[in-house]
C-alpha cells in the first residue's frame, strides 16, 4: 500500500452532503426574502465545492445585500436535517475496508460536529475509523493542518507514510502543510488543482486501485 495513514475529509469525499447543503442554503436565502427564482442552485454549489461554505455565505450575503451572521444561523438550522438523508459515494465502504484489510488506518477530519461521527455510524462506515477531529475539537479550519498534526502526535502517525484524501483543495493543501501527500476526489471536474494533489480521481474505486497497487 503505497501509504499506511489515510485521513478523509467527509463533505463531498465520503459522504454525498452537497445535495442537502444546497438545498439548505435555498431555503436560507428564501428566509431572508430573496426571490426564489434569483437564486441559482449550480452558482451556490459551485461556490462551495471550488472554495468552501464561508466563501458562500460570504459571497451571496454580499449579493444579496444579506446579513452573513443571520443567513448563517439559518442555514445551520436548515441543514442539520438533511445529513439524515446523505448517502455514501460508491466505492467509500469498499475502499475503507480494504485500507484496514491491508493494515492500514483511517482518520476523519471534518469541519462538522458529532452528526458526521452519527451519519457514519448509521452508514456502517464508523468501524472502519481509528481516529476522529470535528468541530468540536476546536481546531483551525483546513487548509491549516493543526487538526491534522494533532491526529497523528495522538495516534502516533508518521506524515510521511499519510495520504490526506478531499474533494478541495483546501484538504490538499492542509496535508501538505502537516507534511503528507494529498488525493483529489473531484467527482465532477470542477477544481483547479492548484494545489499539485499527488493524485486525482473522479471514482473512489480509482483511488483504491492507485493506493493499494
Amino acid at each position: 500500500m503505497r501509504y499506511q495513514q489515510i485521513f478523509w475529509d467527509f463533505d463531498g469525499t465520503l459522504v454525498d452532503t452537497y445535495p442537502g447543503m444546497v438545498a439548505a442554503f435555498h431555503q436560507a436565502l428564501v428566509a431572508c426574502r430573496v426571490n426564489d427564482f434569483e437564486i441559482d442552485d449550480d452558482d451556490v454549489y459551485r461556490t462551495m465545492r471550488q472554495h468552501s461554505l464561508g466563501t458562500a455565505l460570504q459571497r451571496f450575503s454580499a449579493e444579496y445585500q444579506l446579513d452573513q451572521d443571520r443567513l448563517a444561523k439559518i442555514y445551520q438550522r436548515k441543514v442539520a436535517p438533511m445529513l439524515s438523508s446523505a448517502q455514501p459515494f460508491k466505492g467509500a465502504a469498499t475502499i475503507l475496508a480494504s485500507i484496514v484489510a491491508a493494515g492500514g488506518r483511517n482518520f476523519l477530519l471534518t469541519h462538522r460536529d458529532a452528526q458526521a461521527l452519527n451519519r457514519l455510524d448509521e452508514l456502517n462506515l464508523k468501524q472502519y475509523f481509528t481516529g476522529f477531529v470535528t468541530a468540536s475539537d476546536n481546531y483551525p479550519r483546513k487548509p491549516d493542518p493543526t487538526s491534522l498534526q494533532a491526529l497523528c502526535r495522538q495516534f502516533d502517525a508518521d506524515p510521511q507514510l499519510a495520504l490526506m484524501v478531499g474533494d478541495r483543495t483546501l484538504d490538499v493543501t492542509a496535508g501538505h502543510r502537516a507534511g503528507m501527500a494529498g488525493a483529489l476526489f473531484d467527482l465532477d471536474h470542477l477544481i483547479v488543482a492548484d494545489s499539485q494533489p499527488e493524485f486525482r480521481t473522479a471514482e473512489l474505486a480509482e483511488l483504491q486501485a492507485w493506493l493499494l497497487a
